[in-house]
């Protein structure tokens, strides 16, 4: 795949660890992430992958050690990057072209609102919902909605919280190939948090397991690119390789 050694560091854990309370959710994790790759990030229900990209975003901050994006410590969420809750968040009285374009008011922008929310609806094949409100659409098409949204903004990283999560196995097949062509036609980083093992060995040039002693380990995926993985033995090898580590490993 692509080659690491030509790619720029972009995000940076260096040394970090959290606690809720007297629990250790995230323990002295080092970790660098290269500008433009895609990460999937898996573990048990409950063990901290959301803590570990909210911590990533900026809505939490470590008790120890430092996260850094482009070299500049991370302090809060910044306009770079964006976030999409596992919820959604879609507002009932929006409509899609409104649900799509409030970052881009959100942040001052005041030109070619039209053309840019358009633009990426028709991308998403959305376009013609786009008078639409949540109701109208159905579970994949809400999941493009909120993918639309949190790309209008032309973020340089991409933070997902389960965005598959609720959706049927053909849905769940379109919105991941989506996710994956967006994130590598734009460049954007990409970190995504799921328990779904295949999705994991889909969308993740590398893997990140984080285990139940509060570490995290690394495999990169050589499977991430492949044509038709889901029609590759190699592929469930790697499935059945991953289960198995998050079976016994701890």
């Amino acid at each position: 795949m692509a080659c690491s050694e030509t790619k720029q560091s972009h995000i940076k854990l260096d040394h970090v660890s959290f606690s809720f309370g007297d629990a250790m959710i995230i323990r002295d994790i080092s970790l660098e992430l290269l500008r433009g790759e895609t990460y999937a990030l898996i573990g048990k229900s409950g063990i901290g992958k959301s803590t570990l990209l909210n911590l990533i975003a900026g809505f939490l901050k470590p008790d120890k050690g430092l996260i850094l994006i482009g070299g500049i410590p991370v302090t809060g969420p910044r306009k770079q990057t964006s976030f999409q809750f596992q919820e959604l968040g879609l507002f009932p009285w929006q409509t899609v072209f409104e649900a799509v374009s409030l970052p881009l008011k959100i942040l001052g922008e005041k030109k070619d609102i039209q053309a840019q929310v358009m633009s990426i609806l028709t991308e998403l094949h959305l376009e013609s919902h786009k008078d639409k409100y949540p109701h109208q659409l159905s579970g994949g098409e809400r999941q493009r909605v909120a993918l639309a949204r949190t790309l209008i903004s032309d973020p340089d990283l991409l933070l997902m919280d389960e965005p598959s999560s609720a959706l049927d196995a053909m849905t769940k097949e379109e919105l991941q190939s989506s996710i994956l062509r967006q994130s590598q036609e734009r460049g954007t980083t990409l970190m995504i948090v799921t328990h779904d093992i295949e999705e994991a060995v889909l969308l993740g040039q590398s893997i990140l397991i984080l285990n139940e002693n509060e570490t995290l380990t690394r495999l990169e995926n050589p499977c991430f690119g492949i044509q038709n993985p889901r029609d590759v033995l190699a592929f469930y090898d790697e499935v059945i390789k991953i289960r198995q580590l998050l079976r016994f490993e701890s």
